[in-house]
């Protein structure tokens, strides 16, 4: 299990980002605002936003969160998806890595994710997957508005995808992504020789066509990994039969939107699970099961 340290960047999040790189975020927090430490999540659900690049084939540098509402060191698990389709469920997989967090009210927390050549496509997610239960935990913000369709729950008990909206959240993740000021994936989409180096200077790791691997962030850019060996189905749109080809050279599109269920969540500093809450709403009990802290 790889854990790498964080850096907390100051007084809640004043840290400037390096020239280099583009801030993707959904929040409004500023500096001394007030938000809501989400305490009802449990072990393997996630809490997720998406992100819109400027174009496909930027390279994720880091990740800024907020967490905290107790003190303390948890592990979570930091995953990267395509979410080019758009539905509540994200597509495939682009990273995934296990981070130390400390919680903290007053700073924000970087994930440095420089030395993982993650290759993002125009819209993709990022996740925080918990491996505790309740506080510390991710913040949202309090400013009254919230992106419908960018902030995700991921509940356990089989229940899947959620846009936590539907769930009775108000506010967004406090999570952000910077990503490269240029595109990393040549022009044309092709793949570079092994040992290659792109305009922006970051090297291409050497794989190719059928190298073995465990996950997709091993493969060259456009290769995605399929039963332990990098490859892909298709260069553009045209190849995929009306669908879309995507970053990782796989076709996505065609597949039903994931419905959306019905109940609330536990916010600030009370307890209770995610999955019985949402469980509670589908079967109209009155009375919710919840975790006390």
């Amino acid at each position: 299990m790889r854990i790498a340290s964080l850096v907390v960047l100051g007084m809640l999040g004043l840290a400037a980002p390096a020239a280099a790189e583009v801030e993707l975020k959904n929040d409004g927090f500023v500096t001394n605002a007030q938000v809501g430490f989400q305490a009802g999540f449990v072990s393997g659900e996630i809490g997720a936003s998406r992100f819109l690049a400027p174009e496909a084939g930027r390279q994720l540098r880091s990740v800024q969160l907020l967490f905290g509402g107790q003190a303390g060191t948890q592990t979570v698990t930091v995953k990267v998806w395509d979410d080019t389709a758009g539905m509540d469920a994200p597509g495939a997989e682009l990273f995934s890595g296990d981070f130390q967090l400390m919680g903290a009210n007053d700073a924000l927390q970087a994930v440095d994710l420089t030395g993982m050549s993650i290759t993002v496509p125009e819209q993709f997610r990022v996740g925080i997957v918990f491996q505790h239960d309740g506080l510390p935990s991710i913040a949202r913000d309090n400013d009254g508005t919230i992106a419908g369709a960018k902030n995700y729950i991921f509940a356990s008990g089989g229940l899947g995808w959620y846009k936590s909206q539907t769930l009775g959240l108000s506010g967004d993740w406090v999570i952000r992504a910077f990503v490269s000021d240029g595109a990393v994936v040549p022009p044309d989409g092709a793949v570079v020789p092994d040992g290659g180096v792109n305009p922006d200077g970051a090297v291409v790791p050497d794989a190719g066509v059928g190298s073995s691997c465990n996950g997709n962030a091993e493969c060259p850019l456009g290769q995605f990994c399929d039963n332990n060996a990098c490859t892909f189905d298709c260069r553009e749109d045209a190849d995929c039969g009306g669908g879309t080809c995507n970053s990782l050279g796989q076709c996505v599109g065609g597949a039903a939107a994931d419905g959306d269920g019905g109940g609330c969540c536990q916010t600030e500093r009370g307890g209770g699970e995610v999955g019985v809450l949402i469980f509670g709403a589908l079967f109209g009990f009155g009375v919710l099961r919840r975790r006390r802290k």
